[in-house]
């Protein structure tokens, strides 16, 4: 299957490539290049990304509220980045 490069280097991917791999409008693709080879990896929405992680890591307990466990981590991170600035 070919397709061709157009202005500003835009390609149109087939409908039926976009129909099953689910990519629509606004989708985001990962661009990567790989021994002369342009690979093309669709990004995955979640309409709860937390939820979409829940289950991926073992725990030793389980989490009563996950939500707030990402968002104490997100902040700590954060804390630690501003205090590194200001050293």
């Amino acid at each position: 299957m070919f397709v061709e490069v157009g202005k500003e280097g835009r390609i149109v991917l087939p409908k039926d490539i976009r129909d099953r791999n689910n990519i629509e409008e606004k989708t985001r693709i990962i661009v990567r290049e790989r021994k002369g080879e342009i690979i093309l990896t669709p990004v995955k929405k979640y309409r709860e990304p937390t939820n979409a992680l829940l289950g991926s890591l073992p725990l030793e307990e389980p989490l009563d509220e996950p939500k707030e466990l990402a968002r104490r981590h997100v902040r700590e991170k954060a804390l630690e980045r501003l205090d590194s600035c200001d050293s």
